[in-house]
């Protein structure tokens, strides 16, 4: 019984959540097409000096580098931008009808399984792509460092944790999809 209030609840969590992530995903378009069309211009001066987000750390620079400057560099890290934000918003909306799925009827339904198979994929494709993508960010930004005593290096390989779960999950779907299977026949059969 509580299972069913957490996938009610987690329903719609979820869709706010889509809503939420669009209307930041909408700004955060604004915010990078800003420092491409007119870097000059009054809206880009509105948010002040370009500075991307990175996932696993926050570089903070007393002045600002040219590299945020350059533009190929702000289409990177706008590239990046809208695979995350496409990424959070197919993966809310799949998890969304999954559990509204588990709500209403059951795991073991062959919808349940396609499901799981997207969510998979979206994984394993969109979020491979966005960390990738991320870690080369982070690899540009980390050589405009300039450390004495030291030398920072960063090995970009996190993206292969996504690519194994993307794969995970569709195993899972499989695994999934014989046990559907497998009910299925068991109700024809009683």
């Amino acid at each position: 019984m509580k299972w069913e209030m957490f996938y009610k609840y987690g329903a719609k969590l979820c869709s706010v959540l889509f809503y939420v992530i669009g209307c930041l995903s909408i700004f955060n378009l604004v915010y990078h097409l800003s420092y491409l069309m007119s870097p000059t211009g009054d809206l880009a001066k509105s948010f002040g000096t370009f500075e991307p987000v990175y996932s696993n750390l926050t570089l903070v620079f007393d002045t600002q580098p040219l590299l945020y400057k350059d533009e190929e560099f702000i289409i990177l890290s706008l590239a990046a931008s809208i695979i995350m934000f496409v990424f959070i918003l197919i993966f809310l909306r799949l998890m969304r009808n999954l559990l509204q799925h588990l709500h209403q009827e059951s795991l073991f339904m062959l919808e349940n399984v396609k499901i799981l198979f997207k969510m998979g994929i979206t994984i394993l494709v969109l979020g491979s792509a966005f960390t990738f993508m991320d870690e080369l960010l982070m690899t540009k930004a980390l050589k405009e460092i300039h450390v004495t005593n030291a030398s920072v290096t960063y090995t970009g390989l996190a993206y292969v944790d996504t690519f194994f779960t993307g794969i995970f999950v569709m195993i899972l779907a499989s695994a999934l999809k014989v046990a559907v299977e497998a009910v299925e026949e068991n109700k024809h059969t009683i």
